[in-house]
């Protein structure tokens, strides 16, 4: 752990002058002055942030929407939201129409306004794909991106299961393409700083690190999306959004009407259904999983178990609302992720070695030295707050994902493949992630065969 391999610090420094690259450099990079057309596939609220972001970087980037793909039509009205016994007024605007709308595409475009996100991979004025859809579509999309020879930022998690995660990986990397996966936590400096931490010996050897990610909402986790009687079948295209014809490797993405018939509730809210989705593992445990496997240099687990279930959010969904997912290496380190839906209390994000510990806080990392010849110096409990040895300051980003695509765009610019969160580290995250997952469902410790790249239950 002490002496990461040679292609991790090449990716610490190329990240880090990804981020720094001033405006001078960036006009001198070649392709600079041509503009860059990006294809939003999916149109939900994460993609109203993408397309938001593009919008305001046009100027500076030379980027700007070159079209749109959702298989529902829309909605864009001002509601009213009552909760917690305040009533706010909203403006939603999602869905197909809204996002041409708001690129300035006439709804009638059907070159750049489309349904089916494979008209839009066609177009050569689309140079970058952005996929923002449903996670069982990620893989696919991606894959069909990269053939085209687009570059491609896709939200997390970079697929659903270890094998898709494999192929967008192999395929990424023979299309020479310029991947970034949506982890925007990763365009905080403080994974790096923690990595200078574990790369210069200062943590010595890596032991364990864990982290979480906590809600409490009364309505439960992902009900609270609207659902409308705007979504009906005449306004979606249900066999697009299930994908039952579209396989990854001969897999399909999901199951037929004939087993998941239309249902608005299950299109608004997909997170609380186990075909699309695993719920808090897949959707939030994502973020500190891929942000400490960066921070530590290890990518792929020895094997992974997991324990939780569906405790207390009978609601009609399938997925857990407890989880917690244990990694070991064969580097001799040991990842602990937790979630639960159900409770907000925080879990520390910390990286702990054998002669110091890091601890991620807003803002930086402090450090704390540990001695084991003086049998520990840290007191078992938190009885009081522990003063760290040493506060380490970062300069975050006021809002991490333009940083992260401000970066992916200089990535692109530059063809620096080297992004901050590489298709390898995505992948690294699914598969420890979905290993969990499983392994939660079926009861059991599963391996991971490096040799073959697929999971196996241990001990076989």
């Amino acid at each position: 752990m002490s002496t990461p391999a040679p292609d991790r610090r090449r990716f610490i420094r190329a990240s880090a002058a990804a981020l720094a690259l001033s405006a001078e450099s960036y006009a001198k990079v070649p392709g600079a002055n041509e503009r860059l057309g990006v294809a939003f596939l999916g149109c939900g609220a994460r993609a109203q942030a993408h397309i938001n972001l593009v919008q305001k970087l046009a100027g500076s980037h030379r980027v700007a929407p070159a079209g749109v793909c959702d298989v529902w039509d829309g909605l864009e009205e001002d509601y009213t939201q009552t909760f917690g016994g305040t009533s706010t007024t909203r403006r939603y605007s999602q869905g197909l129409y809204p996002s041409a709308a708001k690129c300035g595409f006439a709804p009638t475009d059907s070159g750049r306004v489309v349904k089916d996100y494979r008209r839009l991979l066609d177009r050569a004025d689309v140079d970058i794909v952005c996929v923002a859809t449903p996670d069982h579509w990620h893989a696919r999309m991606a894959l069909d991106a990269l053939a085209a020879g687009k570059d491609l930022f896709v939200e997390t998690p970079l697929a659903r299961t270890p094998t898709e995660a494999v192929a967008v990986m192999d395929a990424a990397a023979k299309a020479d393409r310029v991947v970034v996966v949506g982890a925007q936590g990763l365009a905080d400096p403080s994974w790096r700083t923690a990595h200078e931490l574990v790369r210069t010996g200062q943590l010595g050897h890596v032991a364990q690190m864990q982290a979480g990610a906590f809600r409490n909402d009364a309505r439960g986790q992902w009900r609270f999306y609207r659902v409308v009687e705007q979504m009906n079948p005449k306004t979606i295209a249900w066999d697009l959004f299930l994908g039952h014809r579209f396989d990854v490797n001969g897999v399909k993405l999901a199951p037929p009407p004939s087993v998941l018939p239309f249902d608005r509730v299950t299109f608004a809210q997909w997170r609380c259904r186990a075909a699309f989705s695993s719920g808090p593992i897949s959707d939030l445990l994502i973020h500190p999983a891929t942000k400490l496997l960066a921070a530590s240099g290890l990518r792929f687990p020895k094997r992974v178990t997991g324990a939780g279930g569906l405790v207390l959010e009978r609601d009609g969904r399938d997925v857990p609302d407890l989880a917690t997912v244990v990694a070991d290496f064969t580097e001799g380190s040991q990842m602990l992720l937790t979630a639960t839906t159900i409770s907000g209390y925080p879990l520390e994000e910390v990286i702990r070695g054998r002669l110091g510990n890091a601890k991620f806080v807003k803002g930086g990392v402090h450090l704390y030295r540990d001695d084991p010849s003086k049998a520990g110096l840290l007191p078992p409990r938190h009885d009081k707050p522990i003063e760290p040895t040493e506060r380490i300051n970062v300069d975050a980003p006021r809002n991490e994902t333009e940083a992260l695509w401000t970066h992916f765009l200089e990535c692109v610019r530059s063809r620096n493949r080297e992004t901050l969160c590489p298709p390898e580290l995505g992948a690294a995250a699914v598969t420890l992630l979905a290993m969990g997952a499983d392994a939660i469902r079926l009861g059991m410790t599963l391996a991971w065969d490096r040799d073959r790249r697929e999971a196996r239950p241990a001990g076989l």
